[in-house]
């Protein structure tokens, strides 16, 4: 069987800086790295989440994760969030503007109706071992599979959520969706300033001071979680539609088209979140104290794994 597309270590790269980023909000900020809770914050309460200082990290995280993909784009990789395939291979289809709708209106929906994303779960649930977070990540893996595999174009709904190759343009992403994207990064990075620059009022209470120099001390790594997950998003192509779907699509197996990336880069991200957890109390599958300790037990399972390679090999 060939893959075509697959790219392992990008996508192990990239998936291993995603786990960076939700292992520095966890460990410095005592944060889970949701996607979908981030997003819906802005949503539910705007002026909360833009005025008040306890949810100023979130708008930082936002206006860094925007600055760090159009920085990437503009200095190292013009191309990056630019998808090959889409508008030129037959194997992969281009949504409608009705399918997006539907799309996304199924995808906010979902995500609060299961309490979390692909993210939230995936990456950080499975990492501290929830149950819940398990049969999340394999309802939307399953369902999205089945969707992507079964909708062809002889599905009834297929006239209806995709549309012909003409409409699409030339080049993804168009001059116009990027100059709207570095609008609002700049919004963001706007809005986000004044909290940055925030200084504590003087006849703040102690606890209120507290409270305040905690959540300015949030502001530093959820920016630094923010480059991460941006880094890590873009390098392992997880922008490019053509990727998700090249997993989904398992009809993709008999030609070669089908692409494993994603299980790289889930499987890079939940190796750090994972060892992240185990500074979190509570979590821990073995106690650590420090990075020795990690770094000693992963040669003690590399140690052991090519004792039994060896023994196999020799059939002791």
């Amino acid at each position: 069987m060939s893959l075509n597309y697959f790219t392992p270590l990008s996508g192990l790269l990239g998936g291993s800086l995603i786990g960076l980023s939700a292992a520095t909000l966890l460990l410095f900020n005592g944060d889970i790295l949701g996607a979908s809770g981030l997003a819906s914050s802005f949503v539910l309460a705007p002026r909360a989440t833009l005025t008040t200082s306890k949810h100023q990290w979130k708008l930082c995280f936002v206006a860094a994760f925007a600055l760090t993909t159009r920085l990437y784009v503009t200095l190292i990789d013009p191309d990056a969030l630019k998808d090959d395939r889409l508008g030129y291979s037959q194997n992969i289809p281009i949504v409608s503007p009705l399918g997006f709708i539907v799309g996304g209106f199924l995808v906010g929906f979902g995500t609060r109706l299961g309490n979390g994303c692909t993210t939230g779960h995936g990456i950080c649930g499975l990492a501290r071992l929830s149950l819940r977070s398990f049969a999340a990540v394999m309802s939307f893996m399953a369902t999205g599979i089945l969707s992507a595999t079964s909708c062809s174009t002889t599905c009834p709904l297929h006239p209806y959520l995709r549309t012909g190759y003409d409409t699409v343009a030339k080049h993804l992403p168009t001059e116009t969706s990027v100059a709207i994207g570095t609008v609002l990064a700049s919004v963001a990075a706007g809005a986000a300033l004044p909290g940055v620059l925030r200084s504590i009022p003087p006849k703040a209470t102690p606890s209120e001071k507290e409270d305040i120099e905690n959540d300015y001390r949030k502001i530093g790594p959820s920016i630094v979680s923010a480059a991460f997950f941006s880094l890590g998003l873009v390098i392992s192509k997880m922008t490019v539609s053509s990727k998700i779907y090249g997993f989904l699509n398992v009809k993709g197996l008999k030609d070669g088209t089908w692409d494993p990336t994603l299980v790289c880069v889930m499987g890079g991200g939940f190796l750090i979140s994972f060892l992240s957890y185990q500074w979190v109390k509570g979590f821990q599958v073995f106690k650590v104290s420090s990075f020795g300790e990690v770094y000693c037990l992963l040669c003690h399972a590399y140690s052991y794994y090519k004792l039994n390679m060896f023994l196999n090999i020799y059939s002791f």
